[in-house]
């Protein structure tokens, strides 16, 4: 590796970076909040069983990103390793969007079933995976510095949060009068652009030579794999993606039916998603300087903290609105934390791998972390639907049991506690921060070392 030491970023590479997340988080509050509700209230299909086919769909992730990562470790083209895949899958993206909100009416039930499972693989597990995986790995390309690599993920998540927000807001509002397809194809055209602009507005210079060319070594399975389990902190990090998920995705995936049967106001949908994001866009301003002052972990430990505070608030507020929002908004910051530092922290999990065992594997280690996230989000959605579906939630029913209005308030409250209690005892365990000054150094200085070799 030659790369520019203490190379940094533009803010309009930064900004760049953020619109590829934007593309995704699309993906991600559709398929999040509304893709259920499409599945059991327009499609028809039980909540047990969209419970299991998200769940089970997640599982076969693993290979794929097993296999995405490896594709990425071996990609040596001119724009770099990871870079070239968000232009790569931009199309794919698109088409992926389109056919999940757009079952044919004429199937039977099981013919149903069947185009939701190929078109969920296709775009949560082929298509998906494509884009976000090198999209994930690209920030530890395009540069080394810690800092850099904070305040990249900072803008990042205040961008996607605010995609977030416009997202929830204007399906809640038009769905009823435009209708899934129209929609579906408006979100699938401004996902493919904004991939494709991430593309062309930042570079990997992690490899890179004075002239601006890369210089890209390929690294073998054979060798990356047994550093990758060598590697403590990976287990550490794939664990806290996929706990982080499971307290972020259980919430959100029945925040719909929160809005709809409690509140009794779909279009309360947009008041949640405000009071969640602007506090998580809040935080993410402030968190490069709090990581600068205290480092990444002790940020990790008080956002989980908020997102057991606020998920209890919520919890016990049931359907006092204004609790809930307050809960919501605190649950949020905790969100904030947590998001902006663990995606950076990833960066420095790929460089302790190759400080500590001589192998620089972004491929592989965001593979596995990438494979936590997807569980975390495949358990997560399925446990919502799971609680709904225990408490007799019946999506073509007038009027719902007060079991089920009852599962409906513990999964978008009491649930996310119980998961980020087990996040905090990982954040405590995430002790990489006491390494990364002199990973830093060291990796600098072999760069340096190689570059005029």
């Amino acid at each position: 590796m030659s790369a520019k030491p203490n190379i940094k970023l533009s803010f309009s590479e930064k900004f760049a970076y953020g619109l590829g997340d934007c593309s995704a988080n699309i993906v991600v509050a559709l398929t999040g909040t509304f893709l259920s509700a499409y599945y059991t209230d327009t499609v028809g299909i039980a909540a047990a069983a969209v419970g299991t086919m998200l769940l089970l769909c997640r599982i076969l992730d693993g290979g794929s990103d097993l296999l995405m990562g490896a594709f990425v470790d071996k990609t040596t083209s001119k724009y770099g390793k990871a870079r070239p895949w968000m232009l790569w899958t931009a199309l794919l993206m698109a088409v992926g969007i389109y056919v999940l909100f757009n079952c044919p009416e004429d199937l039977s039930e099981n013919g149903k079933l069947v185009y939701v499972y190929l078109t969920y693989i296709f775009m949560m597990v082929i298509v998906y995976t494509a884009n976000n995986l090198p999209f994930n790995a690209l920030l530890s390309r395009m540069t080394l510095d810690v800092q850099d690599r904070a305040s990249a993920a900072a803008m990042r998540f205040v961008m996607t949060q605010i995609t977030a927000i416009i997202t929830n807001a204007v399906t809640a509002k038009l769905l009823a009068s435009v209708g899934w397809r129209k929609l579906s194809i408006i979100y699938a055209i401004i996902a493919m652009v904004l991939s494709a602009l991430c593309f062309f507005g930042v570079k990997e210079h992690v490899g890179e030579n004075d002239s601006g060319e890369l210089n890209i070594k390929k690294v073998p399975f054979r060798e990356a794999f047994p550093a990758l389990v060598r590697n403590k902190y990976f287990y550490i990090q794939a664990l806290l993606f996929m706990f982080v998920y499971i307290a972020y995705c259980c919430p959100l995936q029945t925040q719909y039916y929160y809005a709809n049967i409690i509140l009794n106001d779909v279009e309360a949908i947009a008041l949640m998603s405000l009071a969640y994001s602007l506090p998580t866009m809040l935080v993410n301003l402030i968190v490069p300087a709090m990581v600068r002052k205290w480092g990444k972990q002790k940020i990790l430990i008080l956002g989980s903290l908020c997102m057991i505070a606020g998920s209890v608030i919520i919890g016990l507020a049931g359907s006092a609105f204004s609790l809930a929002m307050f809960g919501v908004c605190v649950r949020g910051a905790g969100i904030g934390f947590i998001f902006s530092s663990l995606f950076a922290m990833t960066a420095d999990v790929v460089d302790y791998g190759e400080w500590k065992f001589g192998i620089r594997s972004e491929g592989l280690v965001n593979s596995c972390t990438s494979f936590g996230m997807k569980l975390g989000i495949g358990f997560g959605l399925a446990i919502g639907s799971w609680i709904i579906a225990f408490g007799g939630y019946d999506g073509t029913a007038a009027v719902q049991t007060a079991s089920a209005v009852e599962s409906i308030k513990f999964a978008f409250g009491y649930s996310g506690a119980i998961f980020s209690v087990i996040v905090l005892i990982l954040c405590v365990m995430m002790n990489l921060d006491k390494y990364i000054k002199q990973i830093q150094a060291d990796l600098e200085a072999k760069a340096a070392a190689e570059r005029n070799a």
